[in-house]
C-alpha cells in the first residue's frame, strides 16, 4: 500500500454487555482513492465498527487514525473528513429534503454561496430532484437512503463510510450510487463499505475484508478470494418450501450444503451429469424447485468454504 492511509485501524475492539456480540480486535486500512468492502453475516460487528470508525461510540480498546488524526483524543478533526450513510438514516422528518442536506452541508462547512449548486446537482443526479421541497416523512426508504447519499457526499469528505447502501434503492439507483463512488475515490478520497451485496462488492472494492464473528478473517482482492474456490460449480435452487437435504449433502462431488433463505446453495466439483444428481437428489427429498441457477463462485462461496456458515442467513 503506498503513502499514508486515509484509514487506519489496530486491535478495534467493541462489545455490547447484554449481548456479548460486537468487534472484537478488528485491525484494518483503507488507501487514498481505495474501496474497500466489509463483508459478513448479520452479527459479525460491521455496523459496530463502522459507528466506531464514525466517533459514534468510543472502541473499548484499539486506536484508529482519519487522516493523520486520532480518532478517539480528535474527535471532531476526524468527523470533518467523514461522509458517513448508515443502513437506517435519521432525518428531520418535518423538514424538506432540501432543508435536511442544506444544515447537514453548512454543519460541515460548505460555503453559502458554494452549497445551492452541490445540492442542486446531487439531487439531481440522484432523481430527488422533483422531491426535495416535500418533507421528508412522506419519503420512501428508498428515497431516504438516496437523500443520506447526499448528505454523505455534499462536503466532499476524504473518507467516506458506508453501510449498506444499496438496499432499499432501485435499480437505476443503485447504478447511480456506484458511479458516484467510482467517480468519488478516482479523486483519491477512500471508501469503506459494509455489504452483502456480493455483485456489488465484486464490481466496485479494490479489496475485501471478511469478518465473522468480530474478527477479520481473511482479505485480498475480489478476484483473489473467488479464485481460492476455482472448480467449484454453484448450483442454486429455489424452493417452494423448505426440505431436509441431508441426502444431496451425500451426492458424490457435493462438497457442502448451505441455505440462503429459500434457496438451496450446493457447491460441488466439476464432473459431468453432477447437476442432474443434484437436482434428482432435492426432488426425491420432496423439493419443488421454482428456479434453477448454475452459477460461477463468488464472494458467497468463499464465505462458506472459510466457515461453514452462509454470508445471508435469516435471524
Amino acid at each position: 500500500m503506498e503513502g499514508h492511509p486515509t484509514l487506519a485501524a489496530e486491535d478495534i475492539t467493541r462489545r455490547y454487555k447484554s449481548s456479548g456480540r460486537g468487534v472484537s480486535s478488528v485491525s484494518l486500512a483503507v488507501a487514498p482513492g481505495e474501496v474497500v468492502g466489509l463483508v459478513g453475516p448479520n452479527g459479525s460487528g460491521k455496523s459496530t465498527l463502522l459507528r466506531v470508525l464514525s466517533t459514534a461510540i468510543k472502541p473499548d480498546s484499539g486506536s484508529f487514525r482519519v487522516c493523520g488524526f486520532d480518532g478517539i483524543g480528535e474527535k471532531r478533526k476526524v468527523r470533518a473528513r467523514l461522509g458517513l450513510m448508515m443502513d437506517r438514516p435519521t432525518h428531520y422528518s418535518d423538514l424538506t429534503g432540501w432543508a435536511n442536506a442544506y444544515l447537514f452541508a453548512r454543519s460541515y462547512g460548505v460555503e453559502e454561496e458554494k452549497v445551492g449548486n452541490v445540492l442542486s446537482e446531487l439531487f439531481e443526479y440522484f432523481d430527488l430532484a422533483e422531491y426535495m421541497d416535500e418533507r421528508v416523512k412522506t419519503y420512501s426508504y428508498g428515497m431516504g437512503k438516496k437523500l443520506a447519499l447526499i448528505e454523505a457526499l455534499a462536503h466532499g469528505p476524504e473518507l467516506l463510510l458506508l453501510d449498506e447502501p444499496s438496499l432499499g434503492l432501485d435499480y437505476t439507483s443503485q447504478l447511480a450510487y456506484q458511479r458516484k463512488v467510482r467517480e468519488f475515490s478516482d479523486t483519491g478520497a477512500s471508501v469503506l463499505l459494509a455489504s452483502n451485496q456480493v455483485d456489488e462488492v465484486e464490481a466496485l472494492c479494490d479489496r475485501v475484508v471478511f469478518l465473522h464473528r468480530g474478527e477479520v478473517i481473511t482479505e485480498g482482492t475480489p478476484e483473489e478470494l473467488v479464485s481460492s474456490v476455482g472448480g467449484i460449480r454453484r448450483i442454486v435452487a429455489s424452493l417452494r418450501n423448505p426440505v431436509e437435504y441431508g441426502k444431496v449433502s451425500e451426492v458424490p462431488g457435493v462438497e457442502r450444503v448451505a441455505t440462503e433463505g429459500r434457496e438451496l446453495v450446493v457447491h460441488c466439483e466439476e464432473r459431468p451429469n453432477i447437476v442432474a444428481d443434484v437436482v434428482g437428489e432435492i426432488v426425491r427429498s420432496g423439493g419443488d424447485i421454482t428456479n434453477l441457477a448454475v452459477e460461477r463462485p463468488n464472494l458467497s462461496d468463499v464465505f462458506v468454504k472459510l466457515t461453514g456458515e452462509a454470508l445471508a442467513r435469516e435471524d
